[in-house]
């Protein structure tokens, strides 16, 4: 019902781009007011997208897969992410990591999120770390940064649905990112760095 009148919003929006260049009466071109307004359909799309993943349930294709992997994938999808912020990105990936069983798409979105969250948090020339570890019946992976850090007494608040420190977005991020690795009878922790920026710690249970 929500995303219905969205669609054909911004495929009007596009049509309107599409057309000749004509200018209103104020002298404004009229294609830039529907790039604007295409610009917020396809926010609000993923917003609501957003709401739509947290909310249903999941849907899971588990196979065993080498979360070093998962971990390079996403990094090279975030490159130009990490250069035009001038991002060193350190990765100090273990060499004998066990398979994991579970989703490749849901454990790449949890490290998209995670990642995400850390470009938008460290400034300019700051620094993003990645690691992975076994215990034998756990994987391990840790994503640092040394952005400005979690400015909650308990940083745990910012997995809860609809948390936010940004002016735009619904907050569902991280949320989402505890809840894919809850059906992955995992779990997450969030912790200050004492030197700055903030840690995500994740354990996977290795199968026995």
């Amino acid at each position: 019902e929500i995303r219905n009148p969205l669609v054909t919003m911004g495929g009007y929006a596009r049509r309107i781009i599409q057309l000749p260049k004509e200018k209103s009466k104020s002298g404004k071109k009229i294609d830039t007011s529907a790039e604007i307004i295409l610009k917020e359909c396809e926010r609000l799309e993923k917003t609501l997208s957003n709401v739509m993943d947290f909310s249903r349930p999941a849907k899971f294709i588990k196979e065993f897969n080498n979360i070093n992997e998962i971990i390079a994938d996403t990094v090279n999808l975030l490159k130009n992410l990490f250069l035009e912020k001038r991002l060193m990105v350190e990765l100090d990936l273990g060499g004998e990591i066990p398979l994991v069983k579970s989703d490749f798409n849901q454990l790449k979105q949890v490290m998209l999120n995670l990642l995400q969250n850390s470009i938008d948090a460290t400034l300019p020339g700051g620094s993003i770390g990645i690691v992975t570890d076994s215990d034998g019946d756990t994987v391990i992976i840790r994503v640092k940064d040394s952005g400005s850090g979690i400015e909650l007494e308990d940083p745990t608040a910012v997995f809860e649905p609809f948390y936010s420190t940004k002016v735009t977005g619904v907050g569902l991020g991280l949320a989402i990112v505890k809840k894919i690795i809850k059906d992955h009878n995992g779990s997450i922790r969030a912790v200050n760095r004492e030197g700055g920026g903030a840690e995500f710690a994740i354990r996977l249970p290795v199968p026995g």
